[in-house]
């Protein structure tokens, strides 16, 4: 008898830690963001690995397995964590990318583009930056930044770093 309440504990032990596990789970959302998801943005999927290309899906799996390349947390725009999501559809036989960013308000986080809606042939992927300096790839313009940045990528290919300046996103190209 014990064994087999040994057994049931250990099952939903390792249950709890594969879903926990899975950085592209809604569930880490927030309950007004998952909402805004099923209602402003309906028809739109969060980026996972799964959506990516084989060669791609093989990058990210052995480099960043343990993050989403469609959802980062972080402190984009201040103190308090938001989230920016890394959204796909496809519609007339297009696909189409648009990144937003939800910002904490005072009951819930309110969207913001960061990359606004474009038909795409290639979808790109999204990390989460430290605060620093970042310098253009570009004619070597640098500019220090004080929150964590967006960093907007294809695979094996350039970079493009999204910044809060107080008043919208901004962005640097920092590698090609």
């Amino acid at each position: 008898m014990r064994w087999r309440a040994a057994r049931c504990v250990l099952m939903i032990a390792l249950a709890n830690v594969y879903l926990h596990a899975n950085p592209c789970d809604l569930t880490n959302l927030p309950e007004s963001i998952r909402s805004s998801l099923r209602t402003t943005y309906s028809g739109w999927k969060v980026v996972t690995p799964a959506m990516l290309e084989i060669s791609d899906r093989e990058t990210w799996s052995q480099r960043y397995s343990k993050e989403c390349p469609g959802m980062i947390k972080g402190r984009f725009a201040g103190d308090s964590d938001g989230f920016v999501l890394n959204l796909v559809m496809k519609e007339g036989g297009k696909l189409f990318q648009q990144i937003v960013y939800f910002r904490p308000d005072e009951a819930s986080f309110s969207p913001l583009e960061v990359f606004p809606r474009m038909a795409i042939g290639v979808q790109t992927v999204i990390r989460k930056f430290a605060p620093g300096q970042y310098k253009s790839a570009h004619g070597g313009r640098s500019i220090l930044i004080k929150t964590d940045t967006v960093g907007v990528s294809q695979i094996e290919a350039w970079t493009e770093v999204y910044y809060w300046d107080k008043v919208g996103f901004r962005s640097i190209i920092t590698s090609e």
